[in-house]
């Protein structure tokens, strides 16, 4: 780690700002502020509001209830970690690798996470409110009951997830692949979804309100009467034109 880095984690930890929970814990911190490096580390419950652990290392870290908040995580290694209940918000993972990550219940509000990879992830009943995911790659990601109001994701790939009674009302998904998501019961109220291709996706149940899905492509979508579309259908304000 960076010389200044590390001389900040270390008066974080003096001033108690940086908590680790029990001894090892303690270690475990200790290896990743030293090294940036802390794969299969156990860093539950730790308190790293604010710290700075750009491309660190954190593969498969347990790092359940860990108060990330603020934190910068851009371009970090977090593949398979465990982040369940973990707190996010405003942090910054921009570029970061998140592929197999478990995030169930993660407060993730207004975090950062454009470019970020986060395939066959699991997010079920996460905060992503006012999240960017603008270029995220969030394929075959598990979202079912993901709160995603105000979230922005243009461009976006969220092909083959599963937002099964998430909310993503008024949110901004133009241009985005959603290509056989599961999208039942979900709440789309006011997105945008103009451009985006949700072929094959399953809407049965979904609240479209106020939905614009000018020239997004519709082709085997089942939408919420049941009824197979055919192919690109616009609907705006919950109207087919």
């Amino acid at each position: 780690m960076k010389p200044g880095i590390l001389a900040t984690a270390i008066l974080l930890i003096a001033t108690g700002t940086v908590m680790p929970a029990n001894a090892e814990n303690a270690a475990h911190l200790k290896q990743l502020l030293e090294t940036n490096e802390c794969e299969r580390c156990d860093l539950s419950g730790i308190q790293l509001a604010g710290v700075d652990l750009r491309g660190a290392n954190l593969k498969e870290a347990n790092l359940r209830g860990t108060i990330l908040n603020g934190a910068n995580l851009n371009e970090a290694n977090l593949n398979e970690a465990n982040l369940t209940g973990a707190q996010l918000q405003g942090t910054t993972l921009i570029g970061s690798k998140l592929h197999g990550a478990n995030l169930d219940d993660a407060d993730l509000s207004n975090a950062n996470l454009s470019m970020a990879g986060m395939v066959i992830a699991s997010l079920k009943n996460t905060n992503l409110t006012q999240t960017n995911l603008i270029g995220a790659n969030l394929e075959s990601a598990k979202l079912a009951g993901a709160n995603l109001n105000k979230a922005h994701q243009s461009v976006a790939n969220l092909g083959n997830t599963n937002l099964m009674g998430g909310s993503v009302y008024a949110m901004d998904v133009s241009g985005v692949n959603l290509r056989d998501a599961d999208l039942t019961g979900a709440n789309l109220a006011g997105a945008n979804l103009r451009g985006s291709d949700l072929s094959g996706a399953n809407l049965a149940g979904a609240n479209l309100a106020n939905v614009d899905l000018r020239n997004a492509l519709l082709q085997n979508t089942k939408m919420p009467h049941s009824e197979p579309a055919e192919s690109s259908v616009s609907l705006v304000k919950g109207h087919q034109e």
